[in-house]
Formats: C-alpha cells, sequence, structure tokens
C-alpha cells in the first residue's frame, strides 16, 4: 500500500510534467530556449552555497574584509556558472531523424540529429529516454551530430520512448541546465522470435510439383497391400471383388512447395504465434527458401530479400494493433 507521502509526489510529479508538456508541446524538431529551459543548483551547487554562506557569516562575525571579499567572489562565480550553463544548451535544435526496427526485448536505437548555433558550441551534453543509458556529446558550432540514442522496448508494436532529457552541468558542474523534450519519435518493434513448429499451409490443388506431403490427409495417393489393423473403411473394396487381392487405400495431404507463414497452420495464443511465424520468416530467408505470409485479412506472396522480409515482420508487429499516429510536420 502506497504512502500519502508517495501519493503526493506521484500527484505533484504529474502536475508538473503537465506544466512541462504545455512548454514543450510534440514537434518532430525542437529549438531549446528560455521557454523549455531550466537551471538550478545541484547537490554540489547547493554544498557551494553552504560553503559561501559559512564565509560569510564569519567574514561578518570577525569583521574581515578579506574573507567578505572571497564570499563576494564566490558568489559572482556562482551567478556567472548560471548563465553560461543555460548559455551552452540555448540555440540547440534537436531533430528526429528516424528509427530502426528491432524486435521485443532488445534495445530500439532512435537517430537524433543534433545542432548547435552558439560560437562555442556545446559541453558536455547529455542525453537519455526515460529508463535508458545516458550519451555523452559535445557540439561544435553549425555541425550537426547524429547520434543513436537507444530505448528499452518490451512488446511488439510501436515504442514512443517517452520525454527526451537533455542535461548539462558545464562549466562547472555545480549548476544543473536540463530539459524535457516530446519529440514525434516512435520505432516500430517486430514480434520476439521464438522456435516453435514449422507452418504448415496446403497446396490449392492438393499436388504441385516439389511439394512435400503428409499421410492422413484427404487426397487420394494409391493402394497398398492390406496389414492388419488396417482400418475397414480403407479397404479397396472394388479390387477385392474383382478378385485382385486385398489392399488398403492410402491418403496423404500434398503441402506447396513454396514455405508459408499460415496463421491457421499453429496452434498457439496469438503473441505465441506471432513470435513463431517470426522464427520461421529469418529462418527461411536465412536459408533462402521463398516464403509467404497468410494472416486474417492479410497475404504476402511468397518472395525472398530484405524488402520482403521487412514487409512481412512489420504485417506480424502491426496484427490486430490500431493505426499508428504519423508524425507532425516539421515546426
Amino acid at each position: 500500500m502506497s504512502s500519502p507521502l508517495s501519493n503526493w509526489r506521484i500527484a505533484w510529479e504529474n502536475r508538473f510534467y503537465r506544466w512541462v508538456d504545455q512548454r514543450s508541446p510534440n514537434a518532430h524538431a525542437i529549438t531549446l530556449n528560455r521557454k523549455n529551459l531550466y537551471t538550478f543548483p545541484n547537490f554540489t551547487g547547493l554544498m557551494y552555497l553552504v560553503i559561501v554562506i559559512i564565509i560569510w557569516m564569519l567574514g561578518t562575525n570577525y569583521q574581515n574584509n578579506l574573507i567578505l571579499a572571497l564570499a563576494y567572489l564566490m558568489i559572482s562565480i556562482f551567478i556567472v556558472a548560471i548563465l553560461h550553463a543555460f548559455t551552452n544548451m540555448a540555440g540547440i535544435t534537436v531533430k528526429f531523424a528516424g528509427a530502426r526496427p528491432t524486435f521485443a526485448g532488445e534495445p530500439a536505437a532512435f537517430t537524433l540529429e543534433l545542432t548547435a548555433v552558439h560560437k562555442f558550441g556545446c559541453d558536455h551534453l547529455e542525453l537519455r529516454w526515460p529508463g535508458g543509458d545516458t550519451q555523452l556529446v559535445t557540439l561544435n558550432t553549425n555541425e550537426p551530430v547524429r547520434i543513436n540514442l537507444h530505448a528499452h522496448s518490451k512488446e511488439r508494436g510501436y515504442l514512443r520512448p517517452g520525454r527526451l532529457l537533455l542535461q548539462s552541468h558545464f562549466p562547472l558542474g555545480i549548476i544543473r541546465c536540463w530539459t524535457w523534450l516530446n519529440l514525434d519519435a516512435q520505432a516500430i518493434i517486430y514480434p520476439a522470435p521464438i522456435a516453435s513448429e514449422e507452418p504448415k499451409h496446403q497446396a490449392s490443388d492438393g499436388k504441385q510439383e516439389g511439394g512435400s506431403s503428409q499421410r492422413g490427409g484427404d487426397d487420394f495417393s494409391g493402394l497398398r497391400d492390406y496389414q492388419p489393423g488396417d482400418p475397414i473403411k480403407h479397404i479397396a473394396w472394388k479390387q477385392f471383388a474383382q478378385e485382385k487381392g486385398l489392399f488398403t487405400k492410402e491418403y496423404e495431404a500434398f503441402f506447396s512447395a513454396e514455405k508459408w507463414l499460415d496463421w491457421n497452420s499453429l496452434t498457439l495464443p496469438q503473441e505465441a504465434r506471432l513470435s513463431g511465424l517470426c522464427y520461421w520468416a529469418l529462418e527461411y530467408e536465412q536459408r533462402q527458401i521463398p516464403y509467404g505470409l497468410s494472416l486474417p485479412g492479410i497475404d504476402l506472396e511468397p518472395a525472398l530479400g530484405e524488402a520482403h522480409l521487412q514487409a512481412v515482420l512489420t504485417a506480424l508487429a502491426q496484427f490486430n494493433l490500431p493505426a499508428p499516429v504519423l508524425p507532425k510536420a516539421v515546426r
């Protein structure tokens, strides 16, 4: 059971982030300025202020002008650090440049393009998605830099990584300048490939050259000598009546020579079935065996190649999901 203090903190954070979102609405590219940049002393900066206050109190108590001058100098440095911390990040443009698809459970790479217009560029800029790893970058003036920032994925579909955190403690490490950006960024996440039974797809005409067969189907394949225990309904009574001997009819199910990822051929829960089809798509592509996809409402003809593989994996990722939210135009 959550404590009242925890509930109060969550409510305060939600309200604060709503205020942040109003100041930084969703966009494909965002430029940092006084409306979306925040500065505040970090823990080291607060300790720095405590030391300044102690020095100032000592100088006042002992009426020592040299100690007071030191306190005023330290305050001046603190104020200058605030200005430099803000200037270091002001004017940076952050643009979403694309995302690489990945499989569920693996990190998704989002490509961001950063451009600094300040004459001194930007030093020691840290970036990260919520729960992701921090990446450090230094920018030169008017030299766009592209980085791949990873976010964790948990399930198939479309991954929106959340608010992007940018921060810097430059130049003295006592002032934190930061911002949260809501970029129109999303990546497609394929189902995690999990080995399963190979899907089978029956040929439409019952037999195809190069196809495979399996006993126990509905198509008559021939006669063989009767063996004790054969079903009576499979006995060839016509041949027996003609005194040709006692034979048993054999039936087979013929399968297409081309491989098909058939939704109806697997008896698994939805997500496990999608993961199994994903596994066999990768397997057929590696073996260079033409394969097609048959899902409820979706049919992709057998083919090979990177484009076909991406189309199959994308169809599996999007199965039974609402249409994705399209990114807005660049502002």
